[in-house]
């Protein structure tokens, strides 16, 4: 059991790890993780209802756990073939594709949300 629980820390200690390098490496993730912080305090302030909170954490979570996933396939694509390659290139710019459809679907969700809040 103790063995047990010791895997699963050093598992959290690597997805931290992870975390923290993307947010210091990957200016995008560091847009993105300002607009978290932007959007939790507008959210505190405007007094959201508990369902408008999960479709919001949902939305955010979905931003960044794309950023680390393409920021991923972007180490990976870097370490396997240094060199400029045509679908190496195809595939980074799908990545960053993905975060981009979510960020705006977020910008979409957050102005669905906190517009009729703001002009009642």
């Amino acid at each position: 059991m103790i063995r047990w629980l010791v895997r699963r820390r050093q598992s959290f200690g690597y997805a931290f790890s992870g975390l923290i390098y993307m947010l210091r490496t990957q200016p995008h993730a560091q847009v993105h993780l300002l607009a978290v912080v932007v959007v939790v305090s507008a959210g505190c302030l405007t007094g959201l209802a508990p369902t408008e909170w999960v479709v919001l954490i949902l939305s955010m979570a979905l931003v960044l756990s794309l950023e680390a996933m393409n920021t991923a396939l972007e180490a990976l694509a870097d370490a396997l073939h240094p060199s400029h390659h045509p679908l190496v290139g195809k595939a980074k710019d799908l990545a960053a594709a993905a975060v981009l459809v979510s960020a705006l679907a977020s910008v979409i969700i957050g102005t669905l949300i906190f517009i009729p809040h703001w002009l009642s």
